[in-house]
């Protein structure tokens, strides 16, 4: 049998001190005014004038126990509240599609049900995948440990070459068979972004595009019909990034959809990786919202026509030029520091 909850022990709480208070008068009531002789009743009614001021006393107990009871519910429910606005701030504040926590608070789905029918089309909606935030390590993490021993860890962040990148899929869900469709990719060095270095490439997929990214994205089947396979095109992008530091918004997301093909292609990317979501909340630790048009509206940053891999790039490098300068101002200085500062963020531990 599954334990009880603290409400259902509250209400047995409640029926059992009930009866205790008013079983007994009600008994001796329906005994006396049905079996009774018409003295009885007499007798009864007397008795029950004398006891009116111990039941007015009895009543009073009986509503302040109430009143206990519900302040404990009460406290019960906000409690549950604020471990959903909590979730729901994490799930809000990535750029991705994200699955619920399982094990979180039953209000949190319909809260999800409700938001699913008024979101935004890519940093709000929460339909075809749920949000999870994991108990087991997480992409980001992995990606810490496997960087770990990079010769440019305690290097000044503006003293490093990173790739700018970004990928559109089929679907959110890499773990059930969507795939990468469009890599773009560009080099930001010496504080500048290098637009005349840059990678742009469409895949076939093989598969099927759910309606849902291509309202997103824009991208068809016919586009990406006989395009290169990602065994072909993982490779020269990951040339394209030899000896620099990766940077993503979100990259969690986009470097799971990379480690997916890694036995396929044998294409591994050990290099070091930076996500300007997670560097953007130790920037803003009390900005509710770090999605990539939530960063770039506060730092200033205007990209036209979005949602492609290539301009998300381009936005993505924006963001995090402009960051800079604001975490070393929090002392986040060198490399190492970014990534630590980064892993410590409740944004981490998102799972895909």
């Amino acid at each position: 049998m599954e334990k009880m909850t603290a409400r259902t022990r509250y209400i047995i709480a409640a029926l059992v001190l009930s009866l205790l208070m008013a079983g007994p008068f009600v008994a001796i009531a329906v005994f006396a005014w049905v079996k009774g002789t018409l003295e009885h009743r007499v007798i009864f009614t007397q008795y029950f004038q004398q006891l009116l001021p111990l039941g007015a006393l009895l009543t009073v107990a009986a509503l302040a126990t109430g009143f206990v009871i519900l302040n404990a519910l009460f406290r019960e429910y906000v409690t549950g509240m604020a471990a959903t606005a909590e979730s729901l701030t994490v799930m809000l504040t990535s750029n991705r599609d994200l699955r619920v926590v399982e094990q979180g608070p039953p209000e949190l789905r319909v809260v999800i049900g409700a938001m699913n029918r008024l979101a935004d089309q890519r940093d709000h909606r929460i339909d075809e995948v749920e949000a999870r935030i994991a108990e087991q390590r997480s992409i980001y993490q992995a990606l810490c440990e496997r960087s770990s021993g990079s010769s440019v860890l305690d290097r000044p962040l503006d003293s490093l070459i990173y790739t700018a990148f970004d990928t559109e899929t089929t679907g959110m869900q890499p773990g059930k068979g969507d795939e990468i469709i469009q890599i773009g990719a560009l080099r930001v060095a010496d504080g500048q972004i290098h637009a005349d270095h840059a990678f742009e490439a469409l895949i076939d997929p093989q598969r099927a595009i759910s309606p849902e990214s291509e309202k997103i994205h824009g991208i068809t089947a016919d586009q990406v019909k006989g395009k290169p396979t990602i065994g072909q095109v993982l490779p020269e992008f990951h040339d394209f990034c030899e000896g620099s530091v990766l940077l993503g918004h979100n990259v969690a997301f986009d470097m799971r959809f990379l480690q997916m093909k890694e036995q396929i292609t044998g294409v591994v990317f050990r290099q070091p990786v930076l996500d300007t979501l997670l560097l953007s909340s130790v920037a803003y630790p009390n900005q509710p919202h770090h999605s990539l048009e939530a960063s770039m509206a506060l730092l200033g940053v205007s990209i036209e026509h979005r949602h492609s891999a290539y301009s998300d790039a381009i936005a993505t490098a924006q963001v995090f030029l402009r960051l800079v300068p604001l975490l070393e101002e929090r002392g986040v200085i060198t490399l190492r520091q970014a990534i630590e500062a980064s892993a410590k963020t409740p944004y981490a531990r998102l799972a895909y």
